[in-house]
């Protein structure tokens, strides 16, 4: 028999290459019919091997087209709106937000929805059709994802800019939540940030070319000292472009809250309203400030740096004995630091009860966590993992409904609820505990030079590397509440020190020269106030 050599034949495996003609229809050298192959008979015979003849396919389906130009411009756009509309939602619904919020956050979305629309013209006609090909990289807009944050080299929105608008919202009503309280809901999954890509609807996202994806798509978790500088650029922006201005924070609820959170006595609160006017705070956001960010210009760090300075006055970290001169003064009461220090660090424990399915946990698990997990905690991850990271909206195999994955959305919630409760638990036995070990010290009426006073042999720490043992847990456990480093706390804390030291100068000038001296001590810039927050990184 005569074969034929052509290409593979490819039927159930088949590598076979060689092929014969039977009855007008070609066969591989195993048998294998080949489809849309035949041969007809000529009318007179006169080529007895015939004539070959193609049966044509069905034709394929294109591939899915991916917008460019204005197109994909306005398609990123609406996928942005609609996370913002997400995360507005779930604010309102699931944090108890109220229900305006979401339209202030609407306003504010559409004033700076205006500023897109000259962009968009400026792109060229020719990129409004439609690409077949997206894999190739796109140079125009990559750098805006490289851009640092505030500058003009930022052509579109950001993922942390939506945290930074919502924060903006709540600011206007006058909401007493923090940055760290929206850092806080992002890592934990209780507004859509993580893996939010997953909740754009499939057909808007299969259009939506890559370097915009990229935009939206997380890939480091963001710190929340980057979304105060996000804050910062964007209040500055509306108040340049718009001259909008922004009110002063919920100082007083805030100041409540954080010296509930750091266990402090509570009268450190009528110190810190006393201390407010001498260090110049405001605690609000300056208007219009553009340039280096410095953190004391920001009204949340302003508050801590004044509680910090209020506890080293009253509750100093030394040993040094100081008696006050009545027992109704603050500084009657002692505070024993490493029990202190005991108590935030119980804290944080009991406040994750519940292994690795502790919100905003997961994220931080590394490879050494995995091989320490019981078959529980793997199970809780896996569970978490399949929930943030995989597309259930892809057609999904047959053969996937014989390997259930067993999803309950009603468990996440009920552990998340959990998670809330054993911190509110937790930070009520540390208020407990914390008052109970309060100790009292000697009171000693009456003027004496030789009797040390509280405020007396004031430390002053300039660098990290000078805050002693008993001083470090108090300065870190308040900076991870502020949402700051800790370097960037010491040095907020050595400015405002500095400006108190200048205060005092000028008062004694006056007891004793009589001369009144008019200092700005507000604005009056040091050589210490050079120190700039850090930038926040590229995918942020």
């Amino acid at each position: 028999m005569e074969y034929i050599t052509r290409g593979v034949c490819g039927q159930e495996g088949c590598r076979e290459t060689r092929y014969y003609i039977d009855n007008g229809l070609w066969f591989c050298r195993r048998g294998h019919q080949q489809e849309g192959r035949q041969v007809e008979d000529d009318a007179d015979d006169f080529n007895p091997s015939g004539r070959t003849s193609r049966i044509k396919k069905a034709a394929a389906e294109k591939a899915q087209r991916t917008y460019q130009g204005r197109q994909a411009s306005r398609l990123f756009l609406q996928v942005y709106q609609l996370i913002l509309w997400k995360q507005s939602s779930a604010l309102v619904q699931s944090r108890g937000f109220p229900p305006e919020f979401e339209n202030v956050v609407r306003d504010l979305w559409a004033l700076h929805l205006n500023t897109f629309a000259d962009q968009i013209n400026e792109l060229s006609e020719q990129e409004d059709e439609p690409r077949f090909f997206s894999s190739q990289p796109a140079s125009s807009f990559d750098e805006s994802t490289e851009a640092k944050l505030g500058t003009t080299r930022t052509k579109w929105p950001r993922l942390i800019d939506s945290l930074a608008l919502c924060y903006l919202a709540a600011l206007l009503m006058r909401l007493p939540v923090s940055v760290e309280d929206f850092h806080r809901m992002a890592i934990r999954g209780e507004m859509p940030f993580i893996r939010v890509i997953k909740d754009i609807p499939r057909e808007m996202r299969d259009r939506l070319p890559q370097h915009f994806i990229a935009i939206i798509e997380t890939t480091k978790l963001i710190r929340a000292e980057h979304l105060h500088g996000a804050v910062a650029d964007l209040l500055s922006y509306y108040h340049n472009r718009f001259d909008m201005k922004f009110p002063a924070l919920n100082w007083p609820f805030l100041l409540y809250r954080y010296i509930r959170r750091l266990a402090l006595p509570i009268d450190l609160y009528a110190a810190v309203k006393r201390l407010r006017p001498l260090l110049g705070f405001s605690f609000e956001y300056p208007k219009g400030a553009q340039g280096r960010r410095r953190p004391l210009r920001l009204p949340e760090v302003q508050i801590v740096v004044s509680i910090v300075i209020a506890t080293k006055l009253f509750f100093p970290f030394d040993d040094y004995n100081r008696y006050p001169v009545s027992s109704k003064e603050p500084s009657v009461q002692v505070i024993d630091w490493a029990l202190w220090a005991q108590n935030q660090r119980l804290f944080d424990r009991e406040g994750m009860i519940g292994g690795w399915s502790g919100k905003g946990k997961q994220l931080a698990v590394t490879e050494k966590d995995i091989l320490d997990m019981t078959p529980s905690q793997m199970d809780e991850y896996m569970n978490w993992y399949e929930r943030s990271w995989l597309d259930h909206s892809k057609a999904q195999n047959p053969l996937a409904e014989f390997f259930p994955l067993n999803i309950n959305t009603n468990e996440s919630q009920t552990a998340g609820t959990s998670t809330e409760d054993n911190e509110r638990v937790a930070l009520l036995t540390m208020l407990r505990t914390s008052t109970s070990q309060l100790k009292l010290t000697k009171v000693i009426a009456g003027e004496s030079i030789d009797t040390p006073r509280p405020g007396s042999a004031y430390a002053r720490y300039r660098t990290e590397a000078d805050l002693p043992d008993t001083a470090r847990p108090f300065f870190e456990t308040t900076a991870k509440v502020a949402g700051v480093s800790l370097s960037t706390l010491v040095r907020a804390v050595s400015q405002a020190e500095h400006r108190l030291t200048r205060w005092l100068e000028g008062q004694r000038r006056v007891e004793t020269m009589g001369d009144a001296l008019d200092t700005d001590f507000s604005t009056e810039d040091s050589e210490l106030d050079d120190y700039d927050m850090p930038e926040s990184e590229p995918g942020e």
